[in-house]
């Protein structure tokens, strides 16, 4: 069972956030001996199989990795042409994985619209009023689950059909949404995340799904004193800052760490 991705899309159907937490696992990999006994053709900066399914690798997959090393497209991690290097006798016998294209950030942008719409859609069709909208997709690979708030915002997440827990997930993506952007003085709304170092995972920590970032802003202590509601409010800290600074959530007062 697993996270496969996590969507954040905005009330215009423009994608703030995207997080791929699984790596599916690679279809086949095989040695090949020249001449190359499949078919490849360059379509959409990808190289696939055109022609020659044998032995797990179907038409249509991808060149994922050659000799070990992940391909970017149409280029090696090393800046050679896959076509080109594949194509050269002398680089044979080579190992090379295949499997299913990975997605583009520009067709995952599009994937979002089009959940937005399809969103719209499945409202307008609903025989009763003020309906919630699509709330889960069911496939025998994948669900899809979709938490709508009150304010537009979306927060989907496609997870293993037997996957337990996915509501509580969403409820605390929004929560950390809230946390971590809504309340980030330098936060446009709407506007799409980066994390501007690390990587981001989904996981199950002390009993409640957690998403783990590295931003370059990062949540701490209150260092400022200022209490609302009987809470210290939440302080952000500026690691790019030297020295290094807080600024309080509350009273947009700069604190010295």
């Amino acid at each position: 069972m697993a996270i496969f991705s996590v969507y954040v899309v905005n009330k215009a159907g423009g994608l703030i956030y995207q997080l791929d937490s699984y790596a599916p696992r690679a279809e086949a990999e095989k040695t090949f001996s020249y001449p190359l006994d499949l078919l490849l053709k360059l379509h959409d900066e990808r190289v696939l199989v055109a022609f020659g399914q044998r032995d797990g690798i179907r038409v249509g997959h991808a060149v994922l990795a050659i000799n070990g090393m992940d391909v970017n497209g149409k280029y090696t991690a090393d800046g050679k042409e896959v076509l080109e290097y594949l194509g050269n006798p002398a680089n044979y016998p080579v190992s090379i994985r295949f499997g299913r294209p990975r997605l583009t950030s520009n067709e995952k942008l599009m994937l979002a619209s089009m959940f937005h719409s399809l969103f719209a859609i499945g409202s307008q069709l609903s025989p009763e009023q003020g309906s919630s909208g699509i709330e889960m997709l069911e496939t025998d690979t994948f669900k899809l689950h979709c938490y709508q708030t009150l304010t537009g915002i979306k927060f989907v997440v496609l997870a293993d059909p037997r996957q337990a827990g996915i509501d509580s997930l969403l409820r605390k993506i929004y929560e950390i949404y809230s946390d971590f952007a809504l309340k980030n003085p330098f936060y446009s709304l709407e506007m799409p995340i980066r994390t501007c170092r690390g990587k981001a995972t989904v996981g199950w920590c002390s009993g409640t799904w957690t998403l783990f970032t590295q931003p370059s802003w990062t949540l701490g202590p209150s260092w400022c004193g200022c209490f609302v509601g009987g809470r210290r409010q939440l302080c952000w800290l500026h690691k790019s800052l030297q020295p290094p600074r807080r600024l309080c959530s509350s009273c947009s007062a700069w604190q010295w760490c």
